[in-house]
């Protein structure tokens, strides 16, 4: 038998999948007998810790707590040298004549892949609709011109590089266990996010309910933003099963809720599932600007989301950030800031203050001083694993000052200085982390900030794709902007723009 929940943002899908499990083990269900997989390994994490606190079981007792893809490496007993990674490709590109300079599978998000290369983009986006290359290929959904001799090329070499070396990729994992039909027997399972799944997946999720007991399933059709990596909302609509939509929001305010409905509405009923829910009590707010230099003053206290429709939108606002020195991270990206004040709380919250530090944090300190500052060749005599107090860096190592960081830290130059101590009067907490997180919208799915900006300025892709795919951009600005709790800032866009 198959549950389905259909939960609208801040519903509780997972939360209503782990109420769910713990009734299981409740009830004396072997814990190594419940299948439990997510669209993250974070997230695949989290329901484990939660399992083990409660329960007072150990990870070993919850094999099957991961993700889809993980569970094809589980099942089939594969060593990590015998998956394709971003050496191999790029050695089958160098053979092919094009650059694959990056090529990862991404397992701390549902196994996505991502390329640099367009033409291996395409070849594993046919592998997870389960269709040739020659059929995506003809689609045109992609993005940029390729050529079909150098694309069917490198798939070739593909073919033939995985032969020779006997590796596989997390696609080809799947597709095993389905063919062999090697999965586990389960009493229970659970698949959280669900319109995420791609046609491979949805193969995958069929065999895994043949083998269960019962099956549960959670998600959001509303919310499926991944059709660019092969998945298959309309697979998660079909499904046969009890279906329950989860009616009250935690997350989202009354004012967004209105807009959100505005949005998600232009998708014609026959393409999603009527969703009668509540938002919180809370009104929320919603103001728009033309540009986001009008958001400067919102941006001095409180936690925010700076989200844009995708990374080419998202730099043009990061410079904003950088040209008024307001800090902030950025998905994926180390922050410099933080890198170099992480040195000098060492430096002065620590060393100064008579605290020992490892061979590894006089180390991040060093690289912040000039020779003057510090004798590189006492330096050397260090050991790694011992730990080390002013005086004795100043005795026996080289160490030639105990001036403040502004004076003593002379490599990082007068620019950075000024900055991290314009940063420190605002009282921004440099050590932590920042309140400002920048993000696509794909990159922040399950995320939610007291205040949102999100922009409606797309690229000339996403333009395209916005009149030959509106539905697809309506999920996408639907799901960025029910990440908000309390207050969403707009960034309107122009003609061609996206228009709420």
């Amino acid at each position: 038998m198959t549950h389905i929940y259909f939960g609208p943002p801040g519903t509780g899908k997972t939360r209503r999948l782990i109420k769910k499990v713990e009734e299981y083990l409740n009830k004396g269900i072997n814990p190594e007998t419940i299948g439990f997989f997510t669209f993250s390994k974070n997230a695949a994490k989290e329901a484990t810790d939660r399992m083990k606190e409660k329960f007072g079981l150990s990870k070993d007792s919850l094999p099957y707590f991961r993700t889809l893809h993980s569970l094809g490496f589980e099942v089939l007993n594969y060593k990590p040298e015998k998956v394709m990674n971003s050496s191999d490709y790029k050695k089958i590109g160098e053979k092919c004549g094009i650059e694959v300079n990056y090529a990862s599978w991404d397992e701390d998000n549902g196994g996505i892949f991502t390329s640099d290369s367009p033409y291996l983009n395409l070849i594993n986006k046919s592998k997870s609709k389960n269709i040739t290359v020659q059929q995506e290929y003809n689609l045109g959904d992609h993005k940029e011109d390729l050529d079909s001799s150098v694309l069917y090329k490198l798939e070739r070499e593909i073919i033939n590089y995985k032969r020779d070396t006997e590796k596989i990729d997390f696609n080809d994992m799947i597709n095993q266990m389905v063919a062999k039909k090697m999965c586990p027997n389960f009493n229970v399972s659970f698949i959280d996010e669900a319109q995420d799944l791609s046609i491979m997946q949805w193969r995958l999720s069929d065999l895994i309910e043949k083998n269960s007991g019962s099956l549960y399933v959670a998600g959001d059709d509303d919310q499926c933003i991944y059709p660019w990596r092969g998945a298959d909302v309309k697979s998660f609509l079909n499904l046969k099963g009890t279906r329950e939509v989860l009616k009250t929001s935690w997350r989202v305010p009354q004012e967004v809720f209105n807009l959100a409905q505005k949005i998600i509405h232009k998708i014609p009923k026959s393409n999603r599932v009527q969703k009668d829910w509540k938002p919180r009590e809370e009104k929320g707010s919603i103001t728009e600007h033309d540009d986001i230099s009008q958001i400067q003053n919102y941006l001095k206290t409180g936690k925010w989301l700076i989200l844009g429709r995708d990374r080419w939108r998202l730099n043009e606002l990061e410079e904003f950030f950088k040209d008024n020195n307001i800090f902030y991270e950025r998905a994926k990206k180390h922050n410099p800031i933080k890198d170099k004040y992480v040195a000098i709380d060492l430096y002065e919250n620590k060393l100064k203050k008579g605290e020992a530090l490892c061979y590894e944090d006089c180390h991040e300190i060093k690289k912040k001083m000039l020779k003057n500052e510090w004798s590189p060749s006492l330096f050397k005599a260090m050991v790694p694993n011992k730990f080390y107090t002013m005086d004795m860096l100043k005795s026996n190592f080289g160490l030639k000052t105990d001036l403040p960081w502004q004076a003593a830290f002379t490599r990082m130059g007068k620019n950075d200085t000024d900055k991290i101590n314009e940063l420190l009067k605002r009282g921004e907490d440099l050590k932590n982390g920042a309140r400002i997180k920048l993000a696509t919208i794909h990159g922040v799915k399950g995320n939610e900030r007291d205040n949102v900006v999100l922009s409606f300025k797309l690229s000339k892709a996403c333009k395209d794709a916005y009149i030959t795919s509106p539905d697809d951009e309506h999920r996408v600005m639907y799901t960025g902007a029910t990440r908000t709790k309390n207050n969403l800032h707009i960034i309107l866009g122009g003609e061609g723009d996206y228009d709420k």
